[in-house]
């Protein structure tokens, strides 16, 4: 049966064949398995042919004009050739290195950001881009709001048309605008180095002028900073640059075109001192008096021993001698090159020191200007001119002004918080006169001794030894309380700001001024502070940070609403500069975003900013106009770097 059916079946399609497909010979099957290999081999072999000819196709050459602030170019991938017209700066923020130069092609400047590991490559390989360089620059394009910038992602994408150097340098004696971008030398001894953002600075007396050079910090951030001190020989062969378009300096492009030897000085007599000159030398003489020349920056020093010699020095030089341990007669050493019969001292160096005594303020007069004085008394009152500070000490005998400059106050970071009305203070330094008044100018850190209560207290520190007023008692407070509370915000609240406090018992908001507010770069809102309140007047008189919290670095596109009243530090290059009556606004970016910083120009004080610079500054966060922005409020939070 089943047979039987099985052959019908058969039967039945050989019909259907005749009748459908009549004359038609039956075709073998083909195989489809092996058409899909075949078609998967032919699609691989197309995506090759189009990568090796996409890698073989260069980016389309662009004007840097056409695509900045171009939001339909953004993510583009675009060359870019011009010449660098920026040191290169360096950044290590996050444990990462990134680069950042400029090129300029005539219709604009962009910045072209390398990071790692293509940065590290770049400075191995000694690929690094420096102003007079003229390149051409692969990038992907990043457009924002008010900035745009290229990211090199390769190096091979980095082709230097020409370099702003020679193997036979012209040896020159002095700079001037004539000379950018040439490559040249110079020969003399470093009268003093320091570290700026953009690297190691110093100066070189050449014997026929002084010449500035910068050691870019991309040259030595994975090698370490080379030994350049003042008094050493120095050969140095690099590219004249004009900082700030206006103030040439040499810039060095490899280590290698920096040879340094040290020198040994010839010990002579303070009477033959004249007849050295051009020479290095080391002397001995009593200490005289100091005075400063604001036109050099520089010190005069009186040397003395029958015959009278002055050396020259900076305020880190000057700094040898500890006006607390060694006043005016004691016998002192300098090292340094003679010229004009002056000593340029790169070296001071204590023999036999004649300790100060402390002086009353009633015993000072004009006749001692300029010799190394002692004052110990309480603080009146304290004023911020920029980053300096000016305060009034009285002893009781009398009151004098006491100017410490911006360095000094640097080199004593949390002491300053102790400089306040009603604490203890010991000044030493030299005696000027200022506008008809005697004034003391401490010039090293050295000669500022704080002492965190009253002269003539307890003996004990005054956080230890104070009877603390809970907030919760103090509307019903009277006379000057001590408050020992955490700080949660700063607010400006005209004329004075607001520090808002806590302690247990409850919150407040304090009036206060200023310059009372401790630093956010050395402490911030976190912290525990003891706070000296005038209940009557209802306003701050005194801070001591008792135990500080470091305000958070943020990122500058990290700043959100969130922090709102919070101390905050940021850091970024300056990418816009508004200056208004009352106002300093910075638009700055560290690469992750814009932020928005007002200055009040009371803040600022001497200090001037450009497009470029790098800026670091601790302040509150505020918002204006739905926007967040950071305000310092004060000139010690701010720090320019290059």
């Amino acid at each position: 049966m089943g047979s039987s059916d099985s052959n019908r079946r058969e039967d039945s399609v050989k019909g259907e064949k005749k009748l459908y497909y009549h004359g038609l010979i039956e075709q073998k099957r083909i195989d489809i398995s092996k058409l899909k290999v075949l078609s998967i081999i032919l699609a691989v072999a197309g995506l090759a042919v189009i990568l090796i000819a996409a890698q073989s196709a260069q980016a389309p050459l662009a004007k840097v004009g056409d695509v900045y602030g171009n939001y339909l170019m953004n993510y583009a991938v675009v060359r870019v050739e011009g010449n660098v017209s920026e040191v290169p700066s360096v950044s290590e923020s996050g444990g990462k290195l990134s680069i950042i130069f400029s090129v300029n092609d005539g219709t604009g400047s962009l910045d072209v950001r390398v990071y790692s590991p293509v940065a590290e490559r770049m400075i191995r390989e000694g690929k690094i881009p420096m102003p007079g360089d003229r390149v051409e620059a692969e990038v992907q394009l990043r457009v924002r709001e008010t900035y745009t910038y290229g990211i090199l992602n390769y190096l091979g994408g980095l082709k230097f048309i020409g370099k702003a150097y020679s193997p036979n340098p012209e040896r020159v004696s002095s700079l001037d605008k004539s000379l950018s971008h040439r490559y040249v030398m110079v020969e003399g001894m470093v009268e003093d180095s320091r570290e700026v953002s953009r690297g190691l600075l110093f100066d070189v007396d050449t014997g026929g002028g002084k010449v500035t050079v910068l050691l870019p910090k991309v040259l030595y951030v994975l090698s370490g900073k080379p030994n350049v001190t003042a008094g050493d020989s120095v050969s140095v062969a690099g590219i004249v640059y004009l900082y700030r378009g206006s103030s040439p300096e040499l810039v060095v492009r490899n280590l290698s075109e920096v040879r340094v030897k040290r020198l040994e000085a010839r010990e002579v007599p303070l009477s033959e001192v004249a007849s050295h000159e051009g020479e290095v030398i080391e002397t001995t003489g009593r200490l005289g008096r100091i005075s400063y020349d604001p036109g050099t920056k520089e010190y005069l020093v009186a040397l003395t021993d029958g015959s009278n010699v002055t050396a020259v020095a900076s305020r880190e030089v000057l700094s040898g001698i500890d006006p607390l341990k060694a006043g005016t007669g004691s016998e002192v050493r300098a090292v340094g090159k003679v010229v004009g019969g002056k000593i340029k001292a790169t070296k001071f160096e204590v023999v036999k020191p004649v300790p100060p005594r402390i002086s009353k303020v009633s015993e000072l007069t004009s006749s001692e200007l300029g010799k190394i004085v002692v004052v110990e008394g309480n603080v009146v009152d304290v004023t911020s001119i920029g980053s300096n500070l000016k305060l009034t000490l009285s002893d009781g005998s009398g009151k004098i002004a006491v100017f410490i400059p911006s360095p000094v106050v640097s080199e004593l970071g949390d002491e300053v918080s102790k400089i306040k009305p009603g604490l203890g203070l010991r000044v030493a330094g030299y005696l000027t006169e200022y506008r008809g008044s005697l004034e003391i100018v401490p010039y090293t850190g050295a000669g500022v001794v704080t002492y965190g209560e009253p002269v003539g207290g307890s003996g004990g520190s005054a956080a230890h030894t104070a009877t603390y007023t809970k907030l919760s008692e103090l509307s019903s407070a009277s006379g000057t309380v001590k408050l020992r509370v955490k700080w949660l915000g700063v607010y400006y609240s005209k004329p004075n700001y607001l520090i808002e406090v806590s302690d247990g018992s409850g919150t407040a908001n304090l009036s206060i001024k200023r310059s009372l507010i401790p630093n956010p770069l050395k402490a911030g809102t976190g912290s525990e502070l003891e706070v000296t309140y005038d209940a009557d007047a209802k306003e701050v008189t005194g801070v001591e940070v008792v135990s500080g919290v470091a305000s958070p670095k943020l990122q500058t596109g990290e700043v959100s609403t969130g922090y709102l009243g919070k101390t905050v530090v940021v850091e970024g290059v300056v990418r816009g500069v508004y200056q208004g009556s009352t106002f300093v606004k910075l638009t700055i970016d560290d690469g992750s975003g814009e932020l928005t910083v007002f200055i009040p120009k009371s803040v600022a004080g001497d200090k001037t900013f450009s497009e470029g610079q790098t800026v670091k500054v601790g302040g509150y966060v505020t918002e204006y106009r739905g926007s967040v922005e950071v305000v310092p409020y004060r000139g010690d939070g701010i720090i320019l770097e290059g």
